[in-house]
């Protein structure tokens, strides 16, 4: 049917702003550009000629994969306003396709040299482990952010060195999960002598497994966290503190072969 006075029929601005009828019914619905009119008895939308621009506007931001919800803001903000709402959105949208494209070329790198990770037979190994007095930073991190971890470790280091120099092979503990959304807390842990500064580490038993460079970064490394819970279940054990990494081997995870041990995953209990 052809619309009046001015206003054009749904299909018809469908057509003119490169949207689909469908889209303009749901936008209707869900306020983002209401009709110019609506004709009684049919329900008919009619759209005027000066809603085109809204219209092509919202078109192109979806483009952009862009939100619903943040496409009704800024189709609802004042030009200058608009524009800064969409470059904080689109800054926001290269950080997350940045941290996506590092998390792919790691994934490349670890598949291409991974190492087969075997559900059975892991080697568990036991140890006693003294009260130790360590320097200690804690902070509530995402696996994104992990990156944080080298540089606590270096600052620590530092700090350790005004003090006579670590003691002991440096540890992180896990707290808490770490992944997309849930971030820990984590705490890197240096060891230095007694009546420094920091915080003292109870003595305790660990389980813990050698963990080389080919299961070092996820998903492999779950697996070995998951062994240790399975031996210290399977053995009647109670877990007393939470699972930590121990980097008491002479390669770093950044310079190591793939068969070359890294880290022990350890996990204490009594």
């Amino acid at each position: 049917m052809p619309g009046g006075p001015g206003l054009l029929t749904i299909g018809e601005f469908a057509r003119r702003c490169g949207l689909s009828v469908r889209a303009l019914r749901l936008y209707d619905r869900i306020g983002l550009l209401r009709p110019a009119e609506v004709v009684p008895g049919t329900g008919y939308r009619r759209y005027s000629a000066r809603q085109l621009y809204a219209g092509r506007l919202i078109a192109l931001l979806r483009r952009l994969d862009m939100p619903l919800t943040e496409i009704t803001a800024i189709v609802g903000t004042p030009g200058p306003d608009a524009a800064g709402r969409l470059a904080v959105y689109w800054t926001g949208v290269e950080q997350r396709l940045a941290a996506q494209r590092e998390l792919a070329d790691r994934l490349v790198r670890n598949l291409a040299a991974e190492t087969p990770v075997a559900d059975e037979p892991w080697d568990v190994s036991v140890r006693d482990v003294a009260e130790q007095r360590v320097l200690s930073e804690l902070r509530y991190v995402t696996a994104p952010e992990l990156g944080w971890i080298r540089d606590a470790t270096a600052r620590l280091t530092a700090q350790a060195g005004q003090c006579g120099g670590p003691v002991g092979p440096r540890f992180v503990v896990f707290h808490g999960d770490v992944n997309e959304d849930a971030d820990g807390p984590v705490e890197v842990c240096v060891p230095v002598r007694s009546g420094t500064a920091g915080r003292v580490e109870p003595a305790h038993r660990e389980a813990y497994i050698e963990v080389i460079k080919g299961h070092f970064e996820p998903p492999q490394i779950l697996s070995v966290y998951d062994a240790v819970r399975r031996w210290v279940h399977d053995h009647g054990h109670t877990v007393v503190a939470p699972p930590r990494e121990v980097y008491g081997h002479p390669t770093t995870p950044d310079a190591a072969a793939p068969g070359d041990l890294v880290c022990d995953v350890a996990l204490p209990f009594r």
